[in-house]
């Protein structure tokens, strides 16, 4: 993807983002139903619509990030040697985090 395409990624990333957040804060802390329990949260974890909900928000909050740091990194750091080695460690770090994430919620199940 060239950099007018990553431009429009990040900016549409930002916006599905901040729908996903809003309702994640709604369902979560302010829709009706009254305070908020674990047995009510993990009720609706183990639902396979909002396994794959939670699955997006991962997905597009990594990339989103991931996609920033490269930006920042093409923008501010002149040395390619040293701009590929900090991307490389940023994105073993988000491949880590999007498999340990994962497999917490695919792996997610209600026990009482």
């Amino acid at each position: 993807m060239d950099g007018a395409g990553r431009w429009f990624f990040q900016r549409i990333s930002g916006i599905a983002l901040l729908v996903f957040l809003l309702a994640h804060f709604w369902v979560g802390h302010y829709s009706p139903g009254g305070e908020v329990t674990y047995q009510k949260v993990a009720l609706r974890l183990v639902q396979p619509e909002w396994k794959l909900f939670n699955l997006t928000f991962l997905v597009l909050g990594l990339s989103h990030g991931l996609n920033g740091m490269w930006t920042i990194s093409e923008d501010y750091i002149t040395r390619e040697w040293l701009r590929m080695t900090l991307f490389g460690v940023v994105l073993m770090a988000g491949l880590y985090l999007l498999v340990q994430g994962t497999l917490n919620i695919l792996a997610f199940q209600l026990t009482m």
